[in-house]
């Protein structure tokens, strides 16, 4: 597992190398990043979660689908209680408590596992957006917007992908070969991404907050991952005969030690928060999984063989 991930990173991390690159040449400005992100979040991303749903239904599939739901539910509780007790700045809390599972979790899950892993992986993500909506606009806003959830063209697609999944009917092929074609830009688009991200970062932005980052960035990047690894051992020995037990949890692993949300400097801008620092944390940490992340799944390995 740990030569996987490892693999996989590199093969990502040369493709944000391209983008950080290709940003510092042409000075790539920050409204163009954005519009990168929003046809990333808005466009790609729900065609590769209907891809993912493409498939004969299988009744066991299903039931492990939603034992990631589970999963998914468990971990990101752990990670809000954490990110509650160990600080009373809403936008650290929600840093460390909800995890770039799209653009990186996408990417890497399917590097890793394949487009099962990716079918998986959208239990995670279907927790993750209802979370974005109500504990993260609430920690943000102090209101919940369930039209926001309700409305998200991920949560759409994830909802119409379910429903194509247990029907029994499928879309033509000369309309899934786009949405295929479509769904398999993700990896290399979020990877350009995060390199514009990365090379529009400044140095000077982070000087003021170099303690609150380190903190926040360990919690993020380490501490959570520990946290969950316990949990899931737990899990694991309660629940050892179901079938591929060790592939759910990795998956949901996966997707609860990557950086920071990329949604969160979002929510700061509309409510007048510090959505600099935010964007800071979301460009440190995506550099730092590189290291962090693979360390987190070796000790995992080595928790769960025990």
């Amino acid at each position: 597992m740990f030569a996987l991930v490892m693999r996989q990173l590199s093969i990502m991390a040369i493709i944000g190398v391209g983008g950080f690159i290709y940003a510092k040449v042409v000075k790539v400005q920050e409204y163009e990043s954005k519009f990168l992100s929003k046809l990333l979040l808005y466009f790609i991303n729900p065609f590769m979660i209907i891809n993912s749903f493409n498939k004969e239904f299988n009744p066991e599939k299903f039931k492990q689908l939603l034992f990631v739901i589970l999963l998914s539910l468990i971990a990101h509780l752990v990670m809000i209680l954490l990110g509650s007790l160990s600080t009373k700045d809403k936008v650290d809390r929600l840093a460390v408590s909800l995890t770039n599972c799209g653009f990186v979790g996408i990417p890497l899950v399917r590097g890793v596992f394949g487009e099962e892993g990716v079918f998986f992986l959208m239990g995670y993500l279907v927790v993750f957006n209802i979370m974005v909506w109500t504990y993260g606009y609430y920690q943000i806003g102090g209101s919940v917007k369930i039209k926001k959830i309700i409305t998200n063209p991920n949560i759409i697609a994830i909802t119409f992908g379910l429903i194509l999944y247990v029907l029994p009917v499928s879309i033509p092929e000369i309309i899934m070969k786009p949405i295929n074609m479509i769904g398999d830009l993700n990896t290399a688009v979020s990877m350009i991404l995060i390199g514009i991200l990365l090379a529009n970062f400044k140095f000077s932005e982070s000087k003021a907050y170099i303690f609150q980052i380190t903190k926040t960035l360990i919690l993020r990047l380490i501490v959570t991952g520990i946290l969950n690894i316990a949990v899931f051992f737990v899990i694991f020995k309660i629940f050892g005969n179901f079938p591929d037990i060790q592939l759910l949890i990795y998956v949901v692993l996966l997707a609860s030690l990557c950086p920071v949300a990329t949604s969160i400097p979002g929510l700061a801008c509309v409510f007048n928060k510090d959505a600099t620092y935010a964007s800071v944390l979301v460009s440190i940490s995506s550099l730092l999984c590189l290291f962090t992340l693979p360390a987190i799944v070796a000790l995992a390995e080595l928790v769960i063989r025990l």
